[in-house]
């Protein structure tokens, strides 16, 4: 009946009914064995995110077994980052739970798809994911007493991710880091670099990496006895489990904090409701992995308060409850305890057997971690041995491969060398012969051209120079005439019609090289020879009209006598014009002036 009901009702009512114990075990039922159909129609992710969030009163196996529920709804939604998230959880749910190995697996199946993930997409979300596989993977191999490899690895995500500069990761790199250090005792850079993590999720206003950091904080100062400086570190990590309503293990780690730094400072009564709060959390959330150890801080606080009585009687539950677990350091710790309530209550024979069992169970303590360290040295002096063997012999295999590959990439290279060198060389060679006889042809055409293009400038200079002939021709022609009408004129008196025919035959003789001719001929040379008054009025600007007609007649290679009647000027007026233009072209003085304007 419960599942025919509006769907999103019913989860909003387990959610809001979550920290109840009679609902918890009805909830995990739900999620373990119909959460399938009951997510039916509705987007469960947020129920499920709740149910494996701080606030969740649920055991770490029950959270573990809801991961799985989880991963699956994810795939089956399509949301590929929920179901990476889920798996992730689960391996970090394994590393609470101190089972190594679980952890391990679940990473090295999960760690190359989020690796493809953060390639592909490169969004913030899969590389903070990515960081926190990895650091429990460090932290598993830290407590594996292989305390290098984890440093290796924080280090390098930190490299990988630095110019990124994402608070998160750098925080989660920088407390890992300094738990490092703290493993090896080296307590100065511990307390350095989780200072800069806090700093780092502060920066995002991260919670809960605040509160993971302060926790570690006051495992730090308390290894060192420096209980006064773990005490605001506590105090912030309780206030956030009760602020945030952490409703599962880190709010029994909070309290057994608190009174653990209390009872340091001997303030025995201060630190008494603390552990009886973790005492009571554990036992109602049956957290049984932290109850023995909850209670044993309980029990020692309660024997430094005078109350040997209970102090005993909790002592004693909490060495039946981890009896079969194999948690010899606790055991040893609760039968030093047990020893000693019993003397103080004067009960010397409870006391002599519990003192005892110390004994035994601490040789065996001793005995037992002496073999697993030395089996530890021998696991890994093996497996360095066949990793160095499978090493040289994958080297060996490499090397030889290598050998006969790169003699067969020789020959192969050579062959296509020497091939593709002769078809260079052939085809150099053709284009060369090509190139040649293209040169051939083309210098063939140009002498041709300029062969074509000379004669039609000795035509055209024969032509100017016949031009110039014929006006100087008519010129002379034009005197003679002249002169012979003067003469006539004065030697007899004309009148009427010999009048008019003498000055109709005068106007026709000043026709014959008028000014019209000589700027015909101008305008001719200059078709002829364009360069030759560009080159003159760039070099010479100062030269006038007249002087650059000088400059055309002397170029033609005509006399002064030449120019003279061609201008109708005088030869002493030519004479002195010829030696004014020599000065302004700066010509030298030996040399002939046509011979310089050709040289232009």
């Amino acid at each position: 009946m419960l599942l025919k009901c509006n769907v999103k009702a019913v989860r909003n009512l387990f959610i809001s009914l979550i920290n109840r114990s009679f609902c918890k075990t009805l909830v995990f039922v739900l999620l373990a064995f119909g959460g399938r159909s009951f997510a039916e129609g509705t987007d469960s992710l947020p129920f499920f995110d709740r149910m494996l969030s701080f606030q969740s009163g649920l055991s770490v196996q029950e959270q573990i077994l809801i991961t799985k529920q989880a991963e699956k709804y994810a795939q089956k939604k399509g949301d590929v980052y929920k179901s990476f998230a889920y798996a992730a959880q689960r391996g970090s749910l394994y590393f609470s739970a101190d089972n190594g190995d679980s952890c391990l697996l679940v990473y090295s199946a999960l760690i190359p798809g989020i690796e493809k993930q953060v390639e592909q997409t490169g969004e913030e979300r899969w590389k903070v994911l990515l960081v926190e596989c990895y650091s429990d993977i460090a932290l598993s191999l830290m407590f594996k007493e292989q305390s290098d490899s984890a440093m290796l690895i924080y280090q390098g995500l930190l490299l990988r991710f630095e110019k990124d500069s994402i608070p998160q990761v750098n925080a989660k790199c920088l407390n890992g880091i300094g738990v490092v250090f703290a493993y090896r005792k080296l307590f100065d850079l511990a307390e350095k670099n989780m200072l800069s993590a806090l700093e780092q999720y502060a920066l995002v206003n991260n919670m809960r990496g605040i509160f993971a950091v302060s926790s570690n904080m006051v495992a730090l100062f308390q290894s060192q006895g420096l209980f006064e400086e773990a005490l605001p570190y506590g105090i912030r990590a309780y206030r956030i489990a009760h602020s945030e309503n952490y409703n599962g293990q880190e709010l029994i780690y909070a309290s057994l904090a608190m009174g653990s730094i209390y009872s340091g400072l001997m303030r025995y009564d201060i630190a008494l409701p603390y552990f009886e709060e973790a005492v009571k959390l554990a036992r109602e959330k049956e957290f049984t992995h932290m109850e023995g150890f909850a209670e044993a801080s309980y029990a020692r606080n309660l024997f430094h308060l005078g109350q040997y009585a209970q102090a005993r009687q909790v002592a004693e539950d909490a060495l039946r409850q981890i009896k079969d677990k194999k948690k010899y350091d606790l055991q040893v710790d609760l039968l030093h305890l047990l020893s000693q309530v019993a003397e103080k209550q004067n009960d010397v024979g409870s006391a002599l057997r519990y003192l005892k069992e110390y004994i035994v169970v601490r040789d065996s303590q001793m005995a037992l971690e002496n073999m697993r360290q030395l089996l530890g040295v021998q696991y890994r002096y093996d497996n360095y041995r066949l990793e160095q063997e499978a090493r040289n012999d994958a080297n060996e295999l490499h090397l030889a491969t290598m050998r006969a590959r790169n003699r067969v990439l020789w020959i192969i290279v050579l062959a296509v060398s020497v091939a593709l060198m002769i078809t260079v060389i052939g085809f150099l060679f053709k284009r060369l012969v090509q190139f040649r006889r293209s040169e051939e042809i083309i210098k063939a055409e140009s002498r041709r051209q300029i062969k074509t293009v000379e004669e039609q400038i000795e035509v055209k200079n024969k032509e100017l120079a016949t031009n110039a002939l014929q006006f100087l021709r008519l010129r002379n022609l034009q005197d003679s005439i002249m002169k012979e009408l003067r003469q006539l004129k004065t030697a007899f008196t004309l009148r009427g019609k010999e009048k008019r025919q003498v000055c109709d035959i005068e106007e026709l003789a000043k026709q014959i090289a008028s000014e019209r001719e000589w700027k015909d001929f101008q305008l001719y040379f200059e078709q002829v020879d364009k360069e030759f008054f560009r080159k003159l009025s760039e070099r010479y600007p100062d030269l006038t009209s007249n002087e650059k007609h000088l400059c055309v007649l002397f170029k033609l290679g005509l006399t002064n006598k030449d120019v003279a009647s061609l201008t109708g000027r005088s030869l002493q007026s030519i004479g002195m014009a010829k030696f004014r233009l020599k000065s302004k072209l700066q010509a030298d003085n030996s040399e002939e002036l046509s011979q310089f304007l050709n040289s232009l």
